[in-house]
Formats: structure tokens, sequence, C-alpha cells
């Protein structure tokens, strides 16, 4: 089963604003620069919404767990966590750092 989780419009607003700096400039790399098919482990949750620190934390993704990209496109990335395949939008993929 893929679950799908994306931000509702009033919540993006809430999320702090993830850098801006390329993962080049700041040497923190995120799901969206990550190469799918390889396995990587979560180094930090750059947000500063609750909502989404929990929502991660319910799927399991938290510092130190590993995560597997298993797909990127335009609006989102296909992950697996803990066993459990789930679909992340770029802000969620943004916001965790690897």
């Amino acid at each position: 089963m893929l679950a799908q989780f994306t931000l509702k419009s009033r919540d993006a607003a809430a999320v702090s604003k993830v850098d801006t700096e390329t993962a080049e400039e700041t040497g923190k790399h995120t799901l969206l620069n990550a190469e799918p098919g390889k396995t990587y482990t979560v180094r930090e949750i750059n947000t500063d919404d609750d909502e989404m620190n929990s929502s991660l934390f319910r799927l399991g993704c938290y510092v130190g767990e590993p995560i597997t990209l298993v797909s990127k496109k335009k609006k989102s990335c296909i992950v697996v966590i803990k066993d459990g395949r789930y679909n992340l939008d770029n802000l969620l993929s943004e916001a965790i750092i690897i």
C-alpha cells in the first residue's frame, strides 16, 4: 500500500523556510538531491512545523533511521521507511536532510 503525504495549503505557510541555499553551499543534502535506488541515513529533519515532525515520526522517519529513495518525480519522491512505501511531496522531501 502506498500512502501519500502532503501539506495542506494552510500548513505550508507555517513551515519555516527550508534552506533556500543549494546543497553544495550548505553541505546538506535533501531527498530532492538524492540518487534513486540508494539507501541513506536521516541526519536531520529541518522544519519548525510540529505537525510535519509528528507525521514523519509516525512514519518512522527520524534522525538515525535508514531511508531508501525509490524514485523521484517533479512534485514528489517515493521512499521506503521501515518496510513501508510512501509518496512524500517536495516540502516533506526537502525537509529531510540525509
